[in-house]
């Protein structure tokens, strides 16, 4: 069997349905779990040998023969295997044709509301006009046409540059690297040469200053010596000895004097030609570098065939060989095409506002699953080398060197190059989460041991496979043998875009002090003197049934004005929805978020000061220090005040508007007791 990993294999663990209809809903089951696990190739089934198959899995299982060289009589266990070419009709991709509009045109009225304004002909005027830069591909299946994916290379991208965080995947250009490192050195030889020319001046000005001064002194000298000569009777009566011992002194003074005047006039010539001021290091001028990207124009497909949709990114950048990057632009409030949980979302600068939110997909990102080992001493130079200057790099060399007893890092892998790294550790407080937050919101503890529960002290993935991590991550709790997975993050600390498919954790408002009665302590780790976390940190969890259920990329922007209860309240229920994912959340509050309550706030009941210093809001939205000066209901906007950032005045788009800026006590703040102290 080839091609076999975690990764795209599933186990049919128990079945069970009415004896008339078993064949039928079996059937229909192993379909549906095609049709939502996209990635899946297979369902295997095991039995003793001494079970043969019976009905219903006979008419969908079928047996795996046994590798050449394995002696049947030493094995006590059969493999059968349900493949997904047996139960779904397989999608070929092939370039489009005019005579494909009449299949088209039903599936494109089914997802666009607006077809008719189109124009009748409209598929079809865009498949005729292919050319160099605008192509067309169609997906078939049983000889109809069920799918049309247009593209084009003819992409202006100083717009999307512009508005969106592009850096890491080099704005999106070619040759990028080379070019900024070409204008990072001449930079730096610039900046040299200036440096050298600065000190050379100031050098310059140090020696004129001295030699005036020097000129100057000695003339003041010889026109002292002539007037000494003048006075020389009033020397007399004075030993030789006197006389040398006055010189000598006279001599010190004037060396002194001298020195004092040069230091003096050095100083002001150095200050005359003023401090070395670097100039700012110049970006790359974009404008002058060919894109590295083509561009999704129109897309559409039967949805039966959702699951298998990943089958036309390959031919799509097949057909544009030096392009790296296929990206998609959306409407905020649109609904996400199955095509798009194969892209990674962007994320938009402060104030970009761009009408569309921008998605894009790496030609590297296609190249397979990863593939996931235990990490060796002799992986320390690849891991060096991806780590760079990342703060968790002495932390992964430790576990690499037996410093760190219980961790093991894993390496995830595309052809041979590291593309993410996890460090991860048996969990020896899953009793601390289920007291301290509400993990029994996803989870029964009574199901799972404590040996059961992974926590992940550290991962980081290469941008472009932000859409693999939760497959590394299931891979890598198959291999430990664990079932559920946390993460501990620092209070305050933004969550990295390829950590948004774990689900956020909310914190208990009051923990029990007693074991439920269905609960073994034995078997799950409790004990009633738990501790809570430092920090207390945002906690981070998965398991086996949310990474089958992919979360929804939702891009609406919501904006809520203040940190009030209410609205921590609003925008934590947002960030902790286990099924959805928001990009576009802002909070826009004077200061930021809370770090602590007043001293007095007869109105503050809700949160406590923990729970404010936890607050997952700071990790999954953007918080923007500022206060709002103007609001645009027609033109859906609202105009804020940076505080004390130097940035002015920004304006922020919205589609929801929330305001929520808390209630004020006039009195308490004339008495000076509502501010924090």
């Amino acid at each position: 069997m080839e091609d076999l990993s975690v990764s795209n294999t599933m186990v049919l663990t128990f079945f069970f349905a009415e004896h008339v209809h078993e064949e039928e809903v079996l059937n229909e089951i192993i379909r549906m779990a095609f049709s939502i696990c996209s990635d899946m190739k297979r369902i295997l089934l095991f039995l003793p040998n001494t079970n043969p198959l019976f009905a219903p899995l006979l008419g969908n299982f079928d047996p795996v023969p046994l590798n050449d060289g394995i002696d049947a009589m030493n094995v006590t266990i059969g493999a059968f295997c349900a493949a997904r070419g047996d139960f779904m009709t397989e999608m070929t991709v092939r370039p489009a044709m005019v005579e494909d509009h009449d299949d088209l045109v039903p599936v494109f009225k089914a997802q666009k509301e607006d077809a008719e304004s189109y124009g009748e002909f409209f598929l079809a005027n865009m498949i005729q006009s292919e050319d160099e830069q605008n192509k067309a591909l169609v997906a078939e299946a049983n000889g109809r046409a069920m799918g049309l994916l247009v593209l084009t290379s003819d992409v202006q991208l100083s717009e999307l540059q512009k508005k969106f965080e592009l850096e890491a995947y080099d704005f999106m250009v070619q040759n990028y690297s080379e070019e900024a490192t070409s204008v990072h050195d001449e930079h730096v030889k610039r900046v040299a040469r200036m440096r050298a020319e600065h000190a050379e001046r100031i050098e310059t000005a140090r020696k004129e200053a001295r030699a005036i001064v020097q000129e100057e002194f000695e003339q003041y000298l010889a026109e002292r010596q002539e007037e000494e000569e003048e006075n020389e009777e009033e020397e007399e009566g004075k030993s030789p000895e006197q006389v040398e011992e006055e010189r000598k002194a006279k001599e010190e003074a004037d060396n002194a004097e001298r020195m004092k005047q040069i230091a003096e006039a050095e100083e002001y010539a150095v200050m005359e030609v003023g401090d070395f001021v670097e100039d700012p290091e110049p970006g790359v001028n974009l404008d002058l570098l060919e894109s590295n990207a083509f561009f999704v124009t129109l897309f559409c497909l039967d949805p039966v065939y959702d699951c298998q949709v990943d089958k036309l990114l390959q031919p799509a950048f097949d057909l544009f060989p030096d392009k790296e990057y296929l990206i998609m632009t959306v409407p905020h409030k649109a609904k996400k095409s199955s095509l798009m949980r194969h892209f990674i979302p962007v994320k938009e600068k402060l104030g970009g506002n761009f009408s569309h939110a921008l998605y894009l997909c790496h030609r590297a990102s296609l190249l397979g699953p990863m593939a996931i080992t235990p990490a060796t001493p002799d992986d320390r130079a690849e891991l060096l080398d991806f780590l760079e200057e990342d703060p968790e790099r002495d932390a992964y060399t430790d576990v690499l060197d037996g410093k760190a007893p219980g961790s093991t890092v894993y390496v995830a892998r595309v052809i041979g190059q590291v593309a993410a790294v996890a460090r991860v550790r048996r969990s020896s407080a899953p009793g601390t989460y289920s007291k301290f937050y509400e993990l029994d919101s996803f989870i029964d503890s009574g199901h799972y041991g404590g040996d059961e529960h992974l926590d992940v002290e550290n991962i980081l993935v290469n941008p472009i496979f932000t859409r693999s991590t939760p497959g590394m991550l299931k891979q890598i709790m198959c291999m430990s043998g664990t079932c559920c997975a946390y993460c501990l993050l620092h209070p305050l600390v933004p969550i990295p875009e390829y950590l948004d498919f774990l689900t956020i954790l909310r914190m208990r408002r009051l923990q029990d002090a007693r074991f439920p009665p269905d609960i073994d302590p034995a078997r799950t780790g409790l004990t009633t003197d738990l501790k809570m976390p430092p920090g207390p940190p945002a906690l981070l969890h998965t398991n086996f049934r949310l990474l089958m259920q992919p979360k929804k990329d939702v891009d609406t922007r919501i904006v809520v004005i203040g940190s009030s209860d209410a609205a921590l309240s609003l925008v934590e229920g947002l960030v902790s929805v286990p099924y959805l994912t928001f990009h576009r959340i802002t909070l826009v509050a004077p200061g930021g978020l809370p770090g602590r309550l007043p001293r007095f706030r007869h109105d503050r009941l809700n949160y406590f000061d923990k729970e404010l210093l936890w607050h997952g809001v700071a990790g999954k939205c953007g918080v923007v220090e500022g206060s709002l000066v103007g609001l645009d209901r027609q033109g859906s906007t609202v105009s804020v005040d940076l505080d004390g950032s130097g940035g002015g005045v920004t304006t922020i788009q919205y589609d929801h508007l929330v305001l929520a800026p808390g209630l004020r006590d006039t009195f308490v703040d004339s008495m000076t007791m509502g501010g924090e102290g």
